[in-house]
């Protein structure tokens, strides 16, 4: 706004400059009899003004008037011409500098921008801009854009090297692509607000990928398509499973779901878990997009034990309008497990409570599991007296571990904080004494504020947006060499059962380790055969390697930290762990037990969705696969693999 102000400015001063010189000019050159000649002068004149040279000087002005003898009009007129004679360079100076500010900003935009990934960005809405300004930093942004921007938001995006390409009116996203090479690009991000936008521009950029399938230059080239909507997102991996060539990657971009990632891998679950005691009891204050994928990740890197209780408690004053979209988590049969009740608060004054208890009641073949799950949604408002009442009461019966509060209002976010210390806080206590996450969206810390040592903000757009982040590099590339070890385990213990009874003796065990041991130098050669397995794979079976992969921190604090299970001695118990985070990630993802068959991504129905002991009973052959994340622990420790910059194209 103050650069569009800025130019307004210039072009009325460099005009009235203008005016000044012609109208003293008028006065000057009034005695030249020919009238072309008095025109052309006169324009000459205050042409020449504007290169500190006029025809007309100041001491000749004010010579002409004391000569002329002229009136007051006379005088004022002069002394004017005298100061616009000295601001005219000014105007020069200014106008040029506006005439080369955008050349300049491409020149400078260009050099600053070389030796960096070619990314594409196609959407409108909230995400655009966020994505722009995040993956600038690291890469060479082309841009396409459906509305306007104004003159100054190009100028400051040029200058930092994007490349905009505008979208007019009725103009099909065919026609762009049509002048528009892509195979230049490493990766293309669709962050349209719209998830429906967002898929029929993915599926323009898969016809449009299908005519270099000769040239094999798109192999394997990232398309990143940003939706926090499980639904859409849904359509999208079906979209891209179904596919008969893939000629791209495909990964959906959920910027909440890795803010929960990153607040979950600095902040561990366990941190409050002490001695022997590993059950988990998580507050969620504020149920957005933000607090539902905490839920949700929270039950996978809650998974401490097999055995042990997971209780999160939420608190909404729109739990009835939250509560249909976010149990499409899970499978449509999970609502014979959901329950209504009345809180009662005080004497006269109750609230509802929805609970969700796993394994069902109901059904519990359907979603068994060892362990117990216990979610209990309350619709109270924060800011209200009878949240107090009720936070109290849930942290009486069942001490919170760790708390989460992600309300949309700064305000009363901050007086919640306030209270909550107080409710939290126990005799003898000189702090809070377990994790307090506050999710903010501005650069605000809390911590520092309220001298807290156990309070932590998350900024869910800080660092979020960059290329690192959103590629998801650390974490992919980890799940690949999951993905990778698992196949490699597989093939190995296939070996086993056709050649002899399997058995799992040290032998065995050191059979496995020296396998991938030796797989691991093989790789340090060639990386291709991980980016070619991870491309064959389907969304789903990629966001389940994840998954594991982000618990293998869990694990590795069981195992190596807390030293609470010996690989060797405790082999049965880690896998029970394992077998129950696979539930976990199975049910939150609306799958459910069906003995018949395979596992099925359509129908979200697995056979292997059971209690432990009945898993052993029914499919004996797939125990040791559940011991699979703690080989790899293992080998992790004795081999490095940091080496690795696994590429995502």
């Amino acid at each position: 706004m103050k650069r569009n102000k800025y130019k307004d400015y210039l072009w009325y001063t460099a005009l009235a400059v203008f005016i000044i010189c012609v109208i003293e000019g008028i006065f000057f050159y009034h005695n030249v009899e020919n009238p072309f000649l008095k025109v052309t002068l006169n324009i000459q004149n205050a042409i020449k003004a504007y290169k500190i040279d006029p025809d007309i000087k100041q001491a000749e002005a004010l010579a002409y008037m004391q000569k002329s003898g002229g009136g007051i009009i006379s005088v004022i007129i002069t002394y004017v011409y005298c100061l616009a004679v000295i601001v005219a360079p000014f105007c020069t100076v200014g106008a040029l500098a506006v005439l080369i500010r955008k050349p300049a900003s491409y020149v400078r935009g260009f050099f600053s921008q070389r030796n960096k990934k070619h990314v594409l960005i196609i959407g409108e809405g909230k995400y655009q801009f966020a994505f722009i300004d995040g993956l600038v930093k690291d890469c060479r942004v082309t841009v396409i854009v459906s509305r306007m921007l104004s003159e100054d938001t190009k100028l400051k995006y040029i200058n930092k090297g994007v490349k905009i390409i505008q979208k007019y009116g009725d103009m099909s996203i065919e026609t762009i692509f049509k002048s528009l090479d892509i195979r230049k690009f490493n990766d293309i991000f669709l962050c349209d607000e719209s998830a429906i936008a967002n898929i029929e521009y993915l599926k323009s950029l898969s016809e449009k990928s299908s005519k270099y399938s000769d040239a094999g230059n798109s192999a394997y080239q990232q398309i990143h398509v940003s939706s926090a909507d499980n639904s859409m997102a849904e359509l999208i991996r079906q979209y891209y499973d179904n596919l008969d060539t893939k000629l791209f990657d495909l990964d959906i971009v959920d910027v909440n779901k890795m803010a929960v990632n990153k607040m979950y891998k600095e902040h561990p679950v366990y941190i409050a878990n002490k001695d022997d005691n590993y059950d988990v009891h998580i507050g969620i204050i504020g149920f957005g997009d933000f607090g539902q994928s905490s839920l949700i990740q929270g039950l996978n890197m809650s998974v401490l034990s097999a055995d042990s209780k997971i209780c999160i408690d939420v608190f909404d004053k729109d739990i009835d309008s939250i509560i249909g979209g976010f149990m499409k988590n899970f499978s449509v049969d999970a609502l014979e497990g959901l329950k209504f009740i009345k809180e009662d608060i005080y004497e006269g004054k109750s609230t509802g409570c929805y609970e969700l208890k796993m394994p069902f009641n109901t059904s519990p073949d359907k979603f068994g599991m060892d362990g117990e799950i216990n979610i209990s949604f309350f619709n109270t408002d924060a800011t209200k007296l009878h949240f107090n009442k009720i936070f109290k009461k849930c942290n009486d019966e069942n001490p919170f571990t760790y708390l989460i509060i992600a309300m949309a209002d700064t305000r009363s976010m901050a007086n919640t904080i306030i209270e909550l210390k107080q409710l939290l806080y126990k005799k003898g206590d000189t702090c809070i004494n377990i994790p307090v996450i506050v999710r903010v969206k501005e650069n605000n810390d809390f911590a520092s504020i309220y001298g807290e040592k156990n309070l932590y903000t998350i900024n869910r757009d800080k660092d979020i947006y960059s290329y690192k982040s959103i590629t998801n590099q650390e974490i992919t590339n980890e799940a690949k060499l999951f993905n990778h070890r698992y196949n490699l385990l597989y093939d190995v213990i296939s070996g086993y059962k056709k050649d002899k009874n399997i058995v799992v003796d040290d032998k065995f065990m050191l059979e496995i380790e020296n396998h991938l041991k030796e797989d691991a130098l093989r790789i340090e050669k060639d990386e291709t055969e991980l980016n070619n397995a991870w491309h064959k794979m389907s969304i789903f079976d990629r966001e389940s390697s994840i998954a594991q992969s982000l618990h293998q921190d869990v694990k590795r604090w069981l195992v190596y930290d807390k030293k609470a299970y010996s690989l060797k001695d405790n082999k049965e118990e880690l896998e029970r762990i394992e077998h129950r985070r696979w539930n976990v990630f199975m049910i939150t993802r609306g799958f459910k037990y069906e003995k018949a068959g395979k596992k099925d991504l359509y129908a979200k129905t697995h056979p292997c969705i059971s209690k432990w002991e009945v898993l052993k009973v029914e499919k004996p052959d797939t125990l040791e696969y559940d011991y699979t994340p703690y080989y790899i622990l293992k080998v992790n420790k004795s081999v490095s693999y940091t080496h690795l910059t696994l590429p995502t194209t």
